[in-house]
């Protein structure tokens, strides 16, 4: 009895010293501030235990090797994945670097998760951790395709992770009007025609097509800015032309900030943009006040193990700081040619 009564203070007391650290607002939260060594340890053994048990009895399909299964997961991975695993060559994100605990580098050769492991985590995400619940979103074989390409992208040099991408038909794909690649993938001059109209931010013109107003063309030449970042891989000078509150509509998905629009899909952009060919058919653009319009239609041709053709649209409406037009709204569209 004496020992039981022992026990029990012992344990009260430790109920209270945990409501007292809980209620007095000093448990550190804060992200840049790491976890005690007995906090990680104790929270990483007990994810670990959680997700052994979780994925016993997952059935792997067997098309895990299917070259353009493996394809369709590269190209979901590319859009969702990279701002905070990264992907070969690539350097650490502004969100990665922002994260605790830090993501998985996934194209680090060594030891990785199985594939039953990668598909549960993928599907339901990890608490404490900014992994999200992809399978919210995405059906099985979405993910299944995703776990195909992590089984492979360990070690995958910079340009066989590009052929991958580039030969694939999964994720989400953006076109835009803006910079010519040429062959090297460096930021191009624009293709010939006729010289441009005033105020037109130096982009091609057809004879047909209305110029941009004067009084936008500090507005057309940011635009033209996010477009030459973005082809020449800058993503983070990209970014710093938009609005903390940019809002991006394509083929009916939407990105509500700048930062959600980094961690998903600002880095396949980048890409997109280095194997694009782009001719400008027309551009106009208005401006009153602090405020302006640009819209945009192209010629795109993608590239790709099957190049296709492309007349894309584009409307960016900006707000001026200062001297400073910054990117408040995105509207991209495109259909194919024939």
């Amino acid at each position: 009895m004496k020992a039981f009564r022992i026990t029990a203070l012992v344990l009260a007391a430790l109920a209270v010293l945990v409501a007292a650290g809980v209620y007095s607002g000093r448990f550190n939260f804060s992200a840049d501030d790491a976890h005690w060594g007995l906090t990680a340890r104790l929270v990483q053994t007990a994810r670990e235990r959680y997700i052994g048990r979780q994925t016993g009895d997952i059935s792997v399909p067997g098309n895990l090797g299917d070259a353009s299964f493996i394809a369709s997961g590269a190209g979901e991975y590319a859009e969702m994945c990279t701002g905070c695993h990264l992907a070969p060559g690539m350097g650490d994100t502004e969100l990665r670097v922002g994260l605790y605990p830090q993501p998985p580098k996934l194209a680090e050769p060594g030891a990785h998760r199985s594939a039953a492991q990668q598909f549960w985590i993928i599907k339901h995400g990890l608490k404490m951790s900014g992994m999200p619940a992809w399978g919210l979103t995405h059906d099985d074989e979405r993910i299944w395709s995703m776990v195909a390409f992590l089984q492979k992208l360990p070690g995958l040099t910079p340009a066989a992770y590009q052929e991958i991408i580039n030969s694939g038909e999964g994720g989400h794909h953006h076109h835009h009007a803006g910079m010519e690649m040429d062959d090297h993938g460096e930021a191009g001059a624009m293709e010939a025609g006729p010289e441009p109209s005033s105020g037109t931010a130096g982009l091609a013109q057809p004879g047909k097509a209305r110029p941009v107003a004067p009084t936008a063309a500090g507005a057309a030449a940011t635009v033209d800015d996010f477009q030459r970042l973005l082809a020449g891989g800058d993503t983070a000078a990209a970014a710093r032309l938009l609005e903390p509150t940019v809002l991006i509509y394509e083929a009916g998905q939407v990105e509500r900030s700048r930062q959600e629009y980094a961690s998903h899909h600002l880095q396949a952009d980048a890409r997109f943009l280095q194997g694009a060919r782009v001719r400008v058919l027309s551009r106009a653009g208005q401006a009153a006040g602090n405020q302006a319009w640009v819209a945009t239609e192209s010629e795109l041709t993608a590239a790709g193990a099957k190049p296709e053709k492309l007349i894309t649209t584009e409307t960016m409406v900006l707000n001026r700081d200062s001297q400073t037009w910054r990117i408040a709204h995105i509207h991209w569209s495109s259909r194919k040619v024939d």
